[in-house]
């Protein structure tokens, strides 16, 4: 009899790892698909909309994070079975699919933030010779050079 008790107690274990690890691969579904828009957005140079998809991103991450506490506590107790490990073979995929990804945006990201600043830059260079020429201007119709 207390087999069959350890039995259940490890199938209901293998179907909460199970559950936990279907709920991280759509988390990370949601980040892929968050980040393909990234790269779209950024691809016009909207540099504005993808910060803000990236704090999406930061939500779905830091759910991620949780989950993965709760899946570290239950994976030691839990032995492999082949679903498990199909499941956790799915999730490295999506895993290395966001890595990619990440790392596209990331050095997008990087470019245009670059281009904001070459912009930032100009818009500085010519507010400070606008207000050198306004001064040099009343300087020379007060008769104060």
């Amino acid at each position: 009899m207390p087999k069959r008790k350890e039995t259940k107690q490890f199938g209901s274990r293998e179907d909460s790892l199970s559950e936990l690890y279907g709920r991280k691969i759509n988390l990370l579904d949601e980040v892929i698909s968050l980040q393909k828009r990234q790269l779209e957005v950024l691809g016009h140079g909207d540099g504005e909309t993808a910060a803000k998809i990236e704090g999406q991103n930061s939500n779905l991450v830091e759910r991620m994070f949780s989950l993965d506490r709760k899946i570290e506590l239950l994976e030691e107790s839990t032995p492999q079975s082949l679903n498990m490990i199909q499941l956790a073979d799915e999730l490295f995929r999506k895993l290395e699919e966001s890595r990619a990804l990440n790392e596209r945006v990331g050095s997008l990201m990087e470019r245009i933030l670059s281009e904001y600043q070459k912009e930032l830059n100009l818009v500085q260079a010519n507010i400070q010779l606008k207000k050198f020429l306004a001064q040099r201007k009343s300087g020379w119709k007060t008769g104060t050079c």
